[in-house]
């Protein structure tokens, strides 16, 4: 997974906000939304892979100098605990830094990425930490076409483990809410299943979940390899607007040959990773 999570970030964080941009509730508040999550994880009886939490804060109509988004990266530095560490610049090269096969994974190295250009200024730093768990943080800003916009997004991508997930999400949230109020969160957790689970199977897991968390389902796609569901449950106090229906639960299962595995992919609001 994590191979992947290199290649995409700056478009799976991005089409995850996209996602809550039509939010029908206001998330600033600290709340539940994270405790369904981890009570479905624990009844599926999947092993956790990982848990990929994404806080974003949206700040429309403001355009920050670069001095501004470099004394927001040194502030985030310090609140996420990364000011001792050692730093790897890259300037501009938009993809340099993630078309290596791989960056090193040392808990003491700091890689930061800057990339400006006319109209737009953007940061992304990663660290990769002792437990193996990926943290990043983006500050961008731009205005295109007269309009502008800046977002700060943090990511925590989580090594085989989950049930932290609340901390990690108000940890986040408290850090943003210094720069502004409009923050949404999106939480992905992965487990696998050993070998290749039966359709049949499949859906009643799935509907096992749905029905734990008093759910609706709203849109579902089974196949033979590939089972996913759209829900709203009213045990998550958010939820999206996914065409005529309220949303803010997926869950999806689907077979990996090569590894002999069936991942299970549950997020709110929907799913944010490849899969």
């Amino acid at each position: 997974m994590k191979k992947v999570y290199y290649a995409g970030i700056i478009f799976l964080l991005f089409l995850s906000f996209f996602y809550i941009a039509s939010a029908i509730q206001n998330g600033n508040n600290m709340i539940d939304t994270e405790d369904p999550m981890v009570k479905i994880f624990e009844e599926s009886g999947a092993d956790i892979l990982e848990a990929n939490i994404t806080t974003t804060l949206e700040l429309p109509d403001t355009l920050w100098s670069k001095e501004e988004v470099q004394e927001i990266k040194e502030t985030l530095k310090k609140k996420l605990g990364f000011s001792d560490k050692e730093e790897i610049v890259i300037h501009d090269g938009y993809w340099s830094l993630y078309e290596e096969a791989s960056i090193e994974e040392d808990e003491n190295k700091l890689f930061i990425h800057e990339f400006s250009d006319i109209g737009m200024s953007q940061i992304i730093v990663t660290n990769t930490n002792e437990t193996g768990d990926i943290i990043t943080f983006i500050v961008y800003t731009a205005e295109i076409q007269e309009e502008k916009t800046s977002y700060i997004i943090i990511d925590i991508i989580q090594n085989k483990r989950y049930k932290d997930i609340v901390d990690q999400c108000n940890q986040s949230k408290e850090i943003l809410e210094k720069h502004g109020s409009n923050i949404e969160t999106t939480i992905n957790l992965v487990g696998t299943y050993d070998g290749r689970m039966a359709k049949e199977d499949g859906e009643s897991i799935i509907n096992g979940l749905i029905q734990l968390v008093n759910g609706n389902k709203v849109e579902e796609v089974a196949e033979e390899l590939y089972i996913s569901t759209t829900v709203y449950t009213p045990t998550i106090p958010e939820a999206i607007q996914y065409g005529n229906h309220k949303v803010n639960l997926q869950l999806a299962m689907r077979y990996n040959d090569y590894e002999e595995k069936t991942y299970l992919y549950i997020a709110n609001p929907l799913i944010t990773l490849t899969y």
